[in-house]
């Protein structure tokens, strides 16, 4: 297999098929957490006496946190469907674009990332890491039960028990390491064939898994590049996070600081901090969640069609997978 050439159609994909984007700013803005500049709001309120806050300030803190933690589970699901189905996109539009030339809209796009094969890849991920997670927690469980020696009273057994616990957690860690990166070789192939082939879960997994043995040698290199690209990427990335980091604590915090002290010309105690609060945020999301999210949206795009590319170039050369 031509590696260069499928990075070089992968770029030609992402830099010309502009509808891809929104699929990949959804997959960005979906996948991993976010940090918060409201830790500096967070500070000023510990300066702050909780004995002057008003018992109806608190009654209403209180309904606003129920409110929020309904809020913020309600977005995790959602935040989970957009995800599979924005990834279902990606590999559809980008296999199409291949077999007809077209471009497809942005609404033609979520048609076709709405489908069966949008949950299945839920469930792959599920049935994979729900096993997973259960079982390495059992292993750091074992791992720790040294550590009842010291219940022994016994000086010398509690730190014989501390030294097998570290030892035995190391273990489990590299081993967690190798799980993960023989994952991280299979996934993609696994959510390939599903989407692209129509696949049920099982079927999935046990194809995807064929195709990585059969070529071990394409897929390997393939996943060292793409390695080497992340870290690239995520080292050209540190001044760019840096700077808008700084331009959004300046921002934000100016405005908050604006916000609260004229809050503050008409009422007292917590609303100058709350309101400070109610306009940091948002300018944070604004100056650097939404401009990482596009940028790691173009990076995700590349990334999805890379793996789409390679996997029907090694179809095209592969016979029929049983």
């Amino acid at each position: 297999m031509n590696h260069t050439k499928v990075l070089k159609r992968a770029w030609h994909i992402v830099w010309r098929y502009r509808a891809l984007w929104v699929f990949g700013f959804i997959l960005a803005l979906t996948t991993g957490g976010r940090g918060s500049s409201s830790g500096r709001v967070a500070n000023n309120w510990g300066q702050y006496s909780t004995d002057r806050i008003p018992p109806e300030v608190v009654s209403t803190l209180i309904a606003v946190g129920i409110g929020l933690a309904c809020l913020i589970v309600l977005l995790i699901i959602v935040a989970a469907i957009v995800r599979y189905v924005a990834a279902t996109a990606l590999i559809r539009m980008v296999d199409d674009h291949e077999e007809t030339g077209q471009k497809r809209s942005v609404r033609q796009g979520f048609r076709m990332g709405w489908s069966r094969s949008a949950f299945r890849l839920f469930l792959i991920d599920l049935l994979i890491g729900l096993p997973l997670a259960v079982a390495f927690m059992l292993l750091f469980l074992l791992a720790a039960a040294p550590l009842l020696l010291w219940a022994t009273e016994s000086t010398a057994a509690g730190a014989l028990g501390t030294a097998t616990t570290i030892g035995l957690g190391l273990l489990v860690i590299l081993l967690a390491i190798v799980v993960a990166v023989i994952l991280s070789v299979l996934k993609p192939f696994f959510r390939q064939v599903c989407v692209l082939e129509g696949s049920g879960v099982t079927k999935a997994i046990r194809q995807g898994y064929t195709v990585v043995r059969r070529n071990l040698k394409d897929v390997g290199l393939m996943w060292l590049i793409t390695v080497g690209l992340r870290i690239g990427w995520t080292i050209l990335m540190i001044p760019v996070v840096l700077l808008l980091l700084v331009v959004s604590g300046a921002l934000g915090g100016l405005l908050a600081l604006l916000a609260g002290e004229l809050t503050g010309l008409a009422f007292e105690g917590a609303a100058p901090w709350i309101v400070g609060g109610v306009v940091d945020i948002p300018i944070f999301i604004l100056v650097l969640v939404v401009p990482l999210s596009f940028l790691g949206g173009l990076f995700e795009v590349f990334l999805s069609s890379t793996w789409t590319l390679t996997y029907r170039e090694l179809r095209a050369k592969a016979a029929p997978i049983a």
